[in-house]
């Protein structure tokens, strides 16, 4: 889905009864004024006011209060978008024929009246058309691991064209407020979206009825909110003669871990996993080493079939091969792996270094939903 450039909009709003006003006061050719001609002119005034409609099309973001009968949006999982930093919901959905003035001109239109004619203090909608209304809530999913996250912007679009910026996550991540779009009563729930993008990969929520009509990462909603308990987990410790003679110890075992649909290059994801697919990190707790010494230790993932998983993004250091959370792509439907840690240490270096490996202790752990 390709992003399209946002467009400036200004709506102006029609008189129906303009034209026949004007035609009237053309045909008058003397001065006298006729008795009641003064109740008259009032009356097409009012006239003029309650024929008010907007623009096809109408669309924006309001802070003001709109009276309509609302109808909730039932919680469930298809009528929910997901990405860090944003759990976007349509809260409840309404359809009105009319709105006021100030929400009108809230939502960027103009109302193009003479002054001498009465105050419009309604406007309908287009011929053909209603005011579809939306309260949207969105929070932090709260996604391991807490920290960097991607920027996410949300957008209103009709039919495909994007029309008003709605909110952004740099700007924090708890949003709500209520939109609103001119569309045919009997529109297509894909019409009128609220869409999000999030590295590149974009989201709708339709504005008719709360659903999630499109996503470019439909996979993640099988994985997305799982949690990893360790089952159990082997403890290593060995010692071994260091380069200066000196008894050194390694020592350490799986203590948790997490999955995420997206992980950022700094914690050793490439942002969304693959369709299928979901990034395991491990947490280990590893005692650190003398720096004379190079500490290889490998990990893998073993899933129920045997296949073995190595790490997505292996360290380049040796001193500490577990400061960072070893990550691993692994089938969204996994529900239980093996891991397995494989020590080894080098002392030295060159002819004389010395490589020292010990049995591979290992840990069970279950992927749950929650």
């Amino acid at each position: 889905m390709i992003r399209p450039r946002p467009r400036p909009v200004t709506y102006a709003i029609v008189a129906l009864a303009t034209a026949a006003a004007l035609g009237l006061a053309g045909c008058s050719g003397g001065t006298d004024t006729a008795p009641g001609a003064g109740a008259a002119d009032s009356a097409d005034k009012q006239d003029d006011a309650a024929a008010f409609r907007a623009q096809p099309d109408l669309a924006g973001t309001t802070a003001l209060t709109i009276e309509a009968e609302f109808t909730p949006v039932e919680e469930s999982d298809a009528a929910r978008l997901l990405a860090p930093g944003v759990d976007l919901r349509i809260t409840q959905v309404a359809q009105t024929d009319t709105l006021s003035a100030e929400v009108l001109q809230d939502l960027g239109g103009e109302l193009d009246q003479a002054d001498d004619e009465a105050t419009v203090e309604s406007v309908q909608a287009a011929e053909g058309q209603v005011f579809w209304v939306a309260e949207y809530s969105s929070d932090d999913p709260q996604w391991e691991p807490r920290g960097e996250l991607p920027d996410s912007t949300a957008s209103l679009a009709l039919s495909g064209n994007e029309i008003a910026d709605v909110f952004d996550t740099a700007e924090g991540t708890m949003h709500r407020g209520t939109v609103v779009a001119s569309l045919p009563a009997d529109a297509d729930p894909q019409t009128g979206v609220l869409q999000v993008e999030t590295d590149g990969e974009f989201q709708a929520l339709s504005l008719l009825d709360g659903s999630r009509v499109a996503s470019d990462v439909e996979h993640i909603y099988d994985s997305a909110g799982a949690e990893v308990q360790v089952d159990s987990a082997e403890e290593f410790e060995e010692t071994f003669e260091g380069w200066t003679g000196d008894q050194q110890r390694l020592a350490g075992s799986v203590s948790g871990g997490f999955v995420t649909p997206w992980l950022s290059s700094r914690d050793g994801g490439d942002g969304w996993a693959g369709p299928g697919q979901v990034y395991l990190a491990v947490a280990v707790d590893w005692a650190e080493i003398s720096a004379t010494t190079d500490d290889e230790t490998g990990i893998y993932v073993e899933l129920a079939d045997g296949t073995t998983v190595r790490q997505h993004d292996p360290p380049v250091y040796l001193s500490s091969p577990f400061e960072d959370d070893p990550v691993f792509l692994i089938p969204a439907e996994t529900e239980q792996v093996t891991v397995v840690l494989e020590p080894q240490v080098t002392v030295g270096a060159g002819s004389t270094a010395e490589t020292h490996t010990w049995d591979s202790p290992a840990a069970e752990l279950t992927i749950s939903a929650t």
